[in-house]
């Protein structure tokens, strides 16, 4: 292969994976699946023609119900050959080595939204379908790239009848929702809620209206990684309020997504319980995390248990002594308050029931606490995505390196020039942003890492075994 990413590739001197395409399904070839996992009564349910189901109303009637501009762009359309190679999968398996990429993670385009649809039946099938669809379209090119099966996951059992589907029909990846709207029991008015808001976003981890520890253990049975891509389920609530710029709503849009449910199964204590199970974000960057990661040592440190019994124990509250000082320093304010009124202005609802706020992630030093985050968490990051520097910077706390993965973003309007992917990953280098180590994590020993620890032969029989292999064994050493 004579391009500048074959040349460049052969130049590194190791694999190159994706761990974020994108495929566009070609739907009249997935129709058959759905009308099969449906039934005719569902099926002529749930179908409709797809400009119904992602398009946008006019822009007088998003006037008035407020509804955002979304975007009915699906792949770039200057060049017929990359737009053939998103519909095709044996012309992409093909283009893979001229791209620079030896192997690629896809997920899909029109199955995004399927684990999000609110009836049960519907949603169930819909995702059976296409997961059917992935497996028996893509088994023939398993050398190059797997397919992320869609699990739904608004209750435990749904999310554990699909992975063993998956698992049988022989997809590797699958990729759940970042979170299930539900309704709340008592909707009561507050100043923390909306108006007359009547849901709630459960992210599966910290208060989550159900225990999905079972779906945690059975993905580390079958050898899954948790990989959580936004669009899967739920839209991003909250996030798209535009209703003239699609742009703007998608900015950010996968961080917000992505930063919840990160944030509810590390402190629900997920990473603590199944500290094997690797968790992707993808399509997300990594900046974010590394700004969650730095607010959860110091909230950490300020309020775990032990923290509140030395700084906010109300036994160790003089209020006498607050009483003489107010006295003297504030008379105008306070000059005729009882030490019973301040103690009781000072400890207004004050929540003992917040000393155990820390307790499920079970650390004791903020080194524990940063070895949990960075050894359980992967970030898929945009080849072009600057801010993957944020990954390795010494700023992070105690100096941690966050788990990058490159994210292509293959097929979608993120990656107007294909060949463009591996180059543009690579001026992080140039530029002096990541080093050529690093560089060599970002692009391949992260993912290798991510997808081997619940199924070491992840990669056998793909063109990196050998390379996988080894990047697996050397990891073993190192733990060792």
């Amino acid at each position: 292969m004579n391009t500048a990413a074959a040349r460049l590739h052969d130049r590194l001197g190791h694999p190159v994976i994706d761990a974020d395409g994108h495929i566009i399904e070609f739907l009249p070839a997935v129709l058959p699946y759905l009308r099969e996992s449906l039934g005719p009564r569902l099926f002529a349910r749930y179908h409709r023609p797809l400009a119904d189901r992602i398009g946008s109303p006019p822009i007088v009637e998003r006037r008035r119900s407020r509804a955002p501009l979304a975007s009915a762009r699906l792949t770039p359309l200057w060049d017929a050959r990359n737009v053939a190679t998103s519909l095709a999968p044996r012309l992409l398996h093909e283009r893979l080595p001229e791209l620079g990429i030896d192997f690629a993670v896809l997920y899909p385009t029109h199955g995004l939204g399927s684990a999000g649809l609110e009836e049960d039946d519907v949603r169930r099938g819909v995702c059976r379908g296409f997961n059917a669809f992935y497996a028996d379209t893509f088994a023939p090119f398993a050398d190059r790239v797997a397919v992320a099966g869609l699990v739904p996951m608004h209750t435990p059992e749904e999310a554990l009848d699909e992975l063993e589907h998956c698992a049988r029909v022989g997809l590797k990846v699958v990729a759940m929702p970042h979170g299930v709207v539900r309704p709340i029991e008592a909707p009561a008015p507050s100043p923390w809620l909306l108006p007359d808001q009547a849901h709630w976003v459960d992210t599966f981890g910290l208060d989550s209206a159900f225990d999905y520890d079972p779906v945690w253990a059975r993905c580390a049975e079958l050898g899954f990684a948790v990989t959580v891509h936004g669009g899967v389920g739920m839209a991003p609530i909250g996030w798209y309020t535009s209703i003239s710029s699609f742009s703007a709503n998608h900015i950010g849009s996968f961080m917000s997504m992505t930063y919840p449910i990160a944030k509810s199964v590390f402190m629900g204590g997920v990473t603590r319980r199944f500290p094997r199970l690797p968790f992707a974000f993808q399509e997300c960057g990594v900046w974010w995390a590394a700004a969650l990661l730095a607010d959860a040592v110091e909230h950490w440190e300020r309020f775990n248990a032990d923290a509140l019994v030395r700084y906010f124990d109300r036994s160790r509250f003089d209020a006498a002594e607050v009483a003489t000082l107010l006295r003297r320093y504030a008379p105008e304010h306070a000059g005729s308050a009882s030490a019973e009124e301040i103690a009781a202005t000072l400890l207004l609802g004050a929540d003992e029931a917040g000393a155990a706020e820390w307790d499920a992630l079970g650390v004791s030093s903020p080194e524990e606490l940063v070895q949990r985050f960075t050894s359980s968490f992967f970030f898929g990051c945009e080849s072009d995505d600057r801010m993957v520097a944020h990954a390795f910077a010494r700023s992070n706390p105690l100096g941690c390196e966050l788990r990058a993965m490159l994210g292509s973003d293959i097929s979608h309007p993120d990656t107007p020039d294909l060949g463009a992917i591996l180059p543009n990953a690579f001026d992080l280098v140039e530029e002096g942003l990541v080093q050529p180590d690093q560089f060599e994590r970002f692009v391949f020993a992260n993912a290798v890492d991510c997808f081997t620890r619940t199924n070491p032969q992840f990669f056998d029989g793909t063109a990196i075994e050998v390379a996988a292999r080894r990047q697996v064994d050397a990891g073993r050493g190192a733990a060792d």
